[in-house]
C-alpha cells in the first residue's frame, strides 16, 4: 500500500522511535519534514531516514508557513509544549500521534480534545501499554467476561535505579518547575490510562493519593558523598552508591541516547574521552544524584473509586532494584495477575471440588508483536494508527483523545489529592 507522509515534530528518542517503527519495520511511513531547535537532531533525520534538506525546519513557524504537506504528523516534543505545537497543524487538518502524557494542564487536554473535534482530525496518545500483547490480552479477558465484573484493579511500576537516574534524578524530568510534569504524569500516565481503559465501562468517581520525595534527597546522600561523582566524590564513597555515575553511564549505559544528548553529538559517534569529560564537568549526569536539586517525588500511590462501586490503584517506586511493571484484577468469577516484562498472564477460577482454585498461564511472548519497545507496544501503536489513517476500524487498544481523557484528568485529580492530603471528587 501506499506509504503516508509525515512530519515529525521534537526529534528526540521516543518520536525517532516511532518513525523507525513506521519507516524500517513496517515499511508504511515516509518522513517527509521535521522540527527541532536542535540543528544536530535535524542532520541525523536528514542521515537516517532521508527527509528533504528543504523541509526541516528549527521551529514550527517554517511547517507551518509550507501548509498541509504530510498526511500525519508525529509529535515529540517535551509535555509543556504539546498544545503550541499540536493545536495549529490540527486547525491545518493534519491527524496527529502525540507523545504521552497530552498536556501538563487540564485546560490545554480539553482544549486540543476539542480541537481534534472541531477540524475533523484523528489524535492518537501515546499510551503504547495498551497495545503490547500483555496488556491487550487483559482488556481481551476482561471484554469477555471470564472473570466477571471488575472488583478491583491493582498497579504497581518499579522504576529500576538506571532510568531513576537518567531521567529522574540527573534527566529531563527531574523537575516539574522546569519540564512541567510531576513523576505521575511524565512516568506513571501510561498507568492511570491502563486504570481507565480496563476498567472503561464506568469512571473514577473518588481519587486520594499520598506521596513524597523522601529518600533521594541530601540527606541520604552516602556520608561523604561529594558534588559530582568523577571529581569530588571519595572512591570509598561511590563503591557503596548505586547512582556512581562510572558504572551507569561509562561502564553500561543501558539507554546510550540520553545522557549524551547534552554534548550536541549524536551517542553513536561520542567518544569515551569526550563522555567523562562531559560527565566532569558541565554534563547534569555527572552530578550526585542525591544533591542535583530535583523536585518531583521519589513514590506515590494513587487510590480510586470508581461510580459503579469498583476500585483500582497504583503504587510507583523510583530506584528499585528490580523494574517493570505488575497487575492484580479481581472479578467477581475470576482473578488476573502477572508482569508485564515476563509476559506472562495468569487466570485463576475458584474450584468447587477442591474449595480451593484452578489457574490457566497463558504466556503471550511467543506469539506476533511482542518483540520491541514497551513489549511490542511501540509496534502495536504505530501500525494502528497508519491502520487508522489509511481508513480502516479502530482495534480495542485505539488511543483516541477521547478514551483517554480519563486516564488524564485521573492523574491530575491524584496530584491535587497528594498536595491537600484529602480525597478529591473526579468531577465532570
Amino acid at each position: 500500500m501506499e506509504k503516508i507522509s509525515v512530519l515529525v515534530i521534537g526529534c528526540g528518542d521516543r518520536a525517532t522511535v516511532y518513525a523507525n517503527e513506521g519507516v524500517n519495520n513496517l515499511g508504511a511511513m515516509e518522513i517527509r519534514g521535521c522540527v527541532d531547535p536542535d540543528k544536530s537532531r535535524l542532520e541525523i533525520m536528514i542521515r537516517d531516514f532521508n527527509v528533504p534538506r528543504e523541509n526541516c525546519f528549527t521551529s514550527i513557524e517554517g511547517a507551518l508557513a509550507k501548509g498541509r504537506f504530510c498526511d500525519c504528523i508525529i509529535n515529540g516534543t517535551m509535555d509543556r509544549l504539546h498544545i503550541s505545537t499540536t493545536l495549529p497543524f490540527l486547525e491545518q487538518g493534519y491527524d496527529v500521534l502525540l507523545e504521552k502524557p497530552v498536556c501538563d494542564n487540564e485546560k490545554d487536554l480539553l482544549m486540543l480534545a476539542a480541537a481534534a473535534k472541531k477540524y475533523n482530525c484523528r489524535l492518537f496518545i501515546c499510551h503504547v501499554l495498551r497495545y503490547s500483547p500483555f496488556y491487550r490480552k487483559i482488556k481481551e479477558i476482561i471484554l469477555s467476561g471470564e472473570i466477571g465484573k471488575v472488583k478491583n484493579i491493582n498497579t504497581y511500576e518499579h522504576v529500576g535505579v538506571f532510568l531513576t537516574s537518567v531521567s529522574y534524578l540527573r534527566g529531563k524530568w527531574s523537575k516539574k518547575s522546569e519540564c512541567g510534569s510531576s513523576l505521575l504524569l511524565a512516568k506513571c500516565s501510561h498507568d492511570m490510562d491502563l486504570l481507565c481503559w480496563l476498567n472503561n465501562s464506568t469512571r473514577p468517581e473518588t481519587v486520594f493519593s499520598i506521596g513524597g520525595r523522601n529518600f533521594l534527597t541530601p540527606e541520604n546522600a552516602p556520608e561523604g558523598a561529594g558534588t559530582r561523582c568523577l571529581i569530588d566524590c571519595p572512591a570509598e564513597v561511590r563503591e557503596r552508591c548505586i547512582f556512581d555515575a562510572k558504572p551507569l553511564y561509562l561502564d553500561n549505559c543501558l539507554l546510550p541516547w540520553y545522557p549524551w544528548q547534552c554534548t550536541g553529538k549524536d551517542y553513536r559517534e561520542i567518544t569515551d574521552e569526550e563522555k567523562e569529560e562531559s560527565l566532569r564537568t558541565y554534563n547534569p549526569h555527572g552530578l550526585c544524584a542525591y544533591k542535583c536539586g530535583g523536585d518531583i517525588v521519589d513514590h506515590q500511590t494513587v487510590n480510586v473509586r470508581y461510580e459503579n462501586g469498583s476500585f483500582g490503584s497504583h503504587t510507583v517506586t523510583l530506584s528499585s532494584f528490580r523494574d517493570g511493571r505488575d497487575i492484580f484484577v479481581a472479578g467477581t468469577l475470576g482473578e488476573i495477575d502477572g508482569r508485564a516484562d515476563e509476559g506472562k498472564i495468569t487466570v485463576r477460577h475458584f474450584d468447587r471440588k477442591t474449595s480451593w482454585f484452578n489457574r490457566e498461564v497463558i504466556d503471550v511472548t511467543g506469539g506476533e508483536g511482542y518483540e520491541g519497545g514497551h513489549f511490542g507496544g511501540d509496534k502495536g501503536l504505530v501500525q494502528d494508527f497508519v491502520n487508522t489513517i489509511r481508513g480502516g476500524s479502530l482495534s480495542v487498544s485505539a488511543t483516541t483523545i477521547d478514551d483517554s481523557v480519563n486516564g488524564q484528568v485521573l492523574v491530575f485529580r491524584a496530584d491535587d489529592s497528594m498536595e491537600k492530603g484529602v480525597p478529591v471528587r473526579f468531577d465532570k
